[in-house]
């Protein structure tokens, strides 16, 4: 089976500038744990909601913490919390490669580029649900 067969096509995306605060709402209303992070070149990043943990850890100790959960989501951008260092696939490629590079790199996603156009991502759920109709 091939990427594009069972790629997400993914045209929601976030900026460099935008605060993690906006990221959090993106997570929680579309259900989103992967968002590709465009720049004026392009694709310059991935923030996933495990980046978003890593930000607020402390904060979910105890209900007092929220504020400051809010505040470092507020005044924390995602280009610093980030992956800049991204693996990407196209979308001809077998979709056992985008599991293999998932599991090298561990990684959640892989996005699905063509010339340098983003074009969706491939993540491990849509591989086990290929694997499950496939079957």
């Amino acid at each position: 089976m091939l990427v594009e067969e069972a790629m997400t096509a993914h045209t929601r995306t976030v900026r460099p500038d935008q605060s993690l605060s906006d990221v959090r709402s993106i997570f929680e209303e579309e259900g989103f744990r992967h968002l590709p992070v465009m720049g004026n070149d392009g694709l310059v990043g991935m923030i996933t909601h495990t980046d978003l943990m890593r930000v607020t850890y402390g904060a979910h100790i105890a209900e007092a913490d929220f504020e400051i959960n809010d505040l470092i989501l507020e005044s924390t951008t995602v280009e610093e919390s980030m992956s800049k260092k991204l693996v990407t696939i196209e979308t001809g490629a077998d979709l056992k490669e985008a599991a293999r590079l998932m599991r090298k790199y561990k990684v959640g996603c892989v996005p699905v580029v063509d010339n340098g156009d983003l074009l969706g991502l491939v993540t491990t759920t849509d591989i086990l649900s290929a694997y499950i109709s496939d079957n």
